[in-house]
């Protein structure tokens, strides 16, 4: 009977996720070019997993070395795409790779410890930038913030749990000749992969991206300047209805305005006490409950009228901005009525 490897069935699953990618992604987006580049390392790295400890093929093994600094540093350039254009500076984790492969092929007995601070800090590294909060992925829907934040917390993680888990492996390498290094790769790595992987699938920028980058100086209190800026903002909301789109961003919001990102985010937060995806939810929810009222559209209907992607994440904010759900709040407004 054929020996079908665990770490296989990981492969052969991330390589339809990353089918699925590529077929339902614009491909021309950077961001989306790294998550599709993440899934497909991934896979690799697992493919490798199974010849090395499903088959025992001991010559794959300089391969995983070798790729094993590339994952880390490809996931942090994958979410940070989200923040803005990765160009110059912003690309330095390519170093840390090539000084890993330096590192390896000049001083074998360092590369370990060497993969530990790399998987350890840019896991540490996700986990700041989710700290930063929605804002700071200006280039990804607004819809879609919550999702990314939370699969972009997991990868940070799961980068960290990878760097401790190589510590075990080094010990048992040290005290059992590796006698365990095989289960532990199939089984724990392996569920690692899978939800790096995973997670890797909800990164998604809008289709409209801005090269440039630039900045703006925060302050404390509102300013005359930003009221301003919400006041431009709402009239765009009112007549036009840009609040609908569901591919909305903060980088096209500040576009459409010729201001930098982080001025209309200051300027939202400092004047509403709010992040941008709340203040442009709760613009979203004003008109689903005037949906809710005066029409007979059911549930679904409206929140796609309204800009939202899925109803799960309607149904969660508008809960968050009114305490009820759409069809509670349907049903309550109808009995006041009569």
């Amino acid at each position: 009977m054929l020996f079908v490897p665990l770490p296989l069935f990981a492969t052969l699953f991330l390589v339809l996720l990353l089918c699925r990618i590529v077929l339902t992604r614009d491909m021309t987006l950077r961001a989306h070019q790294l998550f599709a580049g993440l899934v497909g390392l991934y896979a690799v790295q697992s493919l490798l997993v199974t010849l090395r400890w499903g088959y025992e093929i001991a010559g794959v093994a300089p391969y995983l070395i070798l790729l094993a600094p590339v994952l880390p540093a490809v996931a942090y350039l994958s979410y940070a795409a989200l923040a803005g254009r990765q160009t110059g500076r912003k690309l330095w984790p390519l170093a840390v790779i090539a000084l890993n492969w330096i590192a390896f092929a000049v001083l074998p007995f360092i590369p370990d410890l060497l993969i530990l601070m790399t998987y350890l800090g840019f896991g540490l590294l996700l986990l700041g930038l989710w700290w930063k909060g929605a804002d700071a992925l200006s280039l990804s829907p607004i819809s879609d913030t919550r999702e990314i934040r939370l699969a972009m917390c997991l990868t940070g993680a799961a980068l960290v749990a990878s760097g401790l888990t190589d510590v075990f492996l080094i010990f048992d390498f040290i005290r059992n000749e590796g006698r365990n290094a095989g289960l532990v790769l199939t089984f724990v790595q392996t569920a690692f992969v899978l939800l790096i992987g995973v997670a890797a699938s909800f990164g998604r920028a809008a289709t409209l991206s801005e090269p440039k980058e630039e900045s703006a100086t925060a302050s404390p209190r509102p300013t005359e300047q930003d009221g301003d800026i919400l006041d431009r903002l709402e009239d765009i909301f009112r007549k036009e209805g840009l609040h609908r789109d569901e591919d909305l961003s903060l980088r096209r919001l500040a576009r459409r305005l010729g201001l930098p990102d982080r001025q209309v985010s200051n300027a939202i937060n400092r004047v509403r006490g709010k992040s941008v995806s709340q203040y442009v939810n709760d613009f979203r929810i004003q008109e689903a409950c005037v949906l809710l009222n005066e029409t007979d559209k059911s549930v679904l209907e409206v929140s796609l009228t309204a800009g939202f992607a899925t109803k799960s994440n309607f149904n969660r904010e508008f809960s968050r901005v009114t305490g009820r759900t759409p069809t509670m709040w349907r049903k309550k407004n109808k009995s006041d009525r009569t």
